[in-house]
């Protein structure tokens, strides 16, 4: 009886896997770049259209309430179906409504495409994760995952990084254009080579589904040697697959009560700046550009701060590297409230950027060694759609703040009080990782 958990973790690092993280975070770069668009040229579509900032609250809110239903649904249904063809489906439905956005004509046309957008992004995200978290090395895991996360972040950059030219040479038309060619043309690349996931198909356990699994083990690890005829387990404990109900039956409760409230609000930080960000600078005096610009440096600065971070948690505990990027989260963004009408605002937006992606990357790929494989795309699908009430609620509580006559300086400190929530959750997660010691013999 051959382990898939021993074959994929000790697996040495090859082009298949090359392959699979770089598939995987292209999708998370096209994602990051379709969540982010809207909320940076929100000002100019706002004079477009003429409509104040506050309005568009309910259109930045839609795209995250698709998803809090993606990541659900995605997520139960690659654990029934599989991976693959879940993920590719979700992913086409990003690429049509974010191509049919440039269409729109007025703000409630805008905020059904964006649910839509919203409702393939968020089933793509727990696809993706389990998928790389199945198939990568176990020494180089935490950090793959956290590469493929921070793929949202690089997107987010892109789009505040190329919104300024587009918007100035093509009009804000163009930026849902770029963000939905590029999707178009990744679509083809995933039919051609995102793999199943191996232990996915040997949980299924038809002679059909344990072929194909031999096959991808083999592509994972020549070096295991597993032959046409061998037998295979997962190499983890029995449950039921893709059951909300299970994720609160052994011991496994309290762990997803707290690891949720982590997610909303992780999420209500991070979605708030994604949403706002532009808006609240050019509010406090700096131009459009410039705006735009914040959102890109803080995105970069989520990118190299998410791998930075995601390196230190292969290295030490996960948990308390999750603890202190949130207090680094709390004091960067008062530094942001502080220097609001400032120049510093600019570097204030990049070092933010370092702690408050990182919080949310690092938290996704800490979270998907928390549940065993049939439990693990609905584990972190629902994690991530509780986690999206918090950035649901975010556009909607700052939107409505600002409505009130909040500053920018007010509402960047209201903000940097949240993260207190997540590091308080935290401290009660006392989850059993699900790795290559998880071996029970027969399964």
């Amino acid at each position: 009886m051959i382990a898939v958990s021993d074959v994929l973790d000790n697996a040495p690092f090859s082009a298949f896997h090359f392959g699979l993280i770089l598939l995987c975070t292209l999708v998370a770069i096209v994602d990051g770049f379709d969540t982010t668009a809207l909320g940076v040229i929100a000002p100019t579509v706002a004079r477009d259209w003429g409509l104040s900032l506050p309005t568009f609250a309910p259109a930045l809110a839609a795209s995250l309430v698709g998803m809090a239903l993606g990541g659900a649904i995605g997520g139960m249904l690659g654990d029934r179906f599989g991976r693959r063809p879940v993920m590719i489906i979700m992913f086409v439905i990003v690429t049509l409504a974010t191509l049919a956005s440039a269409f729109a004509k007025n703000i409630q046309q805008l905020e059904a495409l964006r649910l839509l957008t919203g409702l393939g992004i968020g089933g793509t995200i727990p696809l993706g994760a389990a998928l790389v978290a199945e198939y990568m090395p176990k020494r180089h895991r935490s950090f793959l995952l956290v590469v493929m996360f921070s793929g949202h972040a690089l997107g987010g950059t892109l789009a505040g990084l190329l919104a300024p030219f587009l918007i100035n040479n093509f009009g804000w038309r163009s930026v849902f254009f770029a963000g939905g060619i590029a999707p178009a043309i990744l679509v083809f690349a995933l039919l051609a080579l995102l793999p199943e996931s191996a232990r996915y198909l040997t949980a299924q356990g038809t002679t059909a589904a344990r072929a194909r699994a031999i096959g991808l083990l083999t592509k994972a690890n020549a070096t295991a040697r597993v032959t046409a005829g061998a037998q295979l387990t997962t190499g983890e404990q029995a449950v039921a697959r893709g059951s909300v109900a299970d994720l609160f039956k052994a011991n496994r409760g309290s762990q997803t009560v707290f690891l949720w409230i982590t997610f909303f609000a992780t999420q209500f930080v991070l979605f708030a700046l994604a949403s706002w960000l532009t808006s609240l600078l050019t509010q406090a005096g700096h131009s459009q550009d410039t705006g735009a610009y914040a959102q890109m440096l803080h995105n970069l600065g989520g990118v190299f701060g998410s791998l930075a971070f995601g390196l230190l948690s292969d290295r030490l505990s996960a948990r308390p590297v999750l603890i202190a990027v949130n207090f680094g989260s709390i004091v960067f963004i008062a530094g942001l409230g502080m220097f609001a009408a400032s120049d510093f605002a600019l570097l204030m937006a990049l070092v933010s950027g370092v702690f408050v992606l990182a919080a949310q990357l690092c938290l996704n790929a800490y979270t998907t060694g928390l549940y065993p494989t049939p439990l693990r795309a609905t584990g972190v699908g629902w994690a991530l759609s509780f986690g999206r009430l918090g950035s649901i609620l975010s556009p909607l509580v700052t939107g409505a703040l600002m409505a009130r006559d909040w500053t920018p300086s007010s509402l960047f400190f209201a903000i940097a009080a949240v993260p207190l929530i997540s590091i308080a959750a935290l401290t009660f997660v006392r989850g059993e990782r699900h790795e290559t010691s998880d071996v029970i013999a027969g399964h």
